[in-house]
């Protein structure tokens, strides 16, 4: 795997499967079964084919899924913005995770193009 995109991967890691850091966990509250490496793969694939479209318009989806585990969802492209410099995009996450109390969940995350590529901004 590409090393600048295990970055993404292991943000991802972070902020969906470990509900004791609250203050990056986009699901706080969720006692739902946490996103397994295979799935955060596929949701990171998802996530750089919907940002790398050459005409990225707004509301533009990419799902994923992950048959083994059951879970699934989909990456929507919001809008457009700057920070720090950079082009950046809010990308909204519906996930489904089967085996749990609270199976659907979603967050926006903001992904910024940067040099070696596009980064949680």
């Amino acid at each position: 795997m590409n090393r600048h995109r295990l970055l993404p991967l292991l943000l991802i890691a972070a902020s969906l499967s470990q509900p004791a850091l609250a203050q990056i966990n986009p699901f706080r509250g969720s006692r739902g079964v946490p996103l397994n490496a295979e799935d955060i793969t596929a949701l990171t694939e998802a996530t750089n084919h919907l940002l790398d479209r050459p005409h990225l318009v707004s509301g533009a989806k990419e799902t994923w899924s992950n048959p083994q585990s059951g879970a699934g969802g989909t990456a929507t492209a919001g809008n457009p913005l700057h920070r720090k410099g950079l082009a950046c995009r809010v990308v909204h996450y519906q996930t489904t995770v089967p085996g749990g109390p609270r199976p659907e969940r979603s967050t926006d995350l903001t992904w910024c193009k940067t040099k070696d590529g596009w980064k949680i901004g």
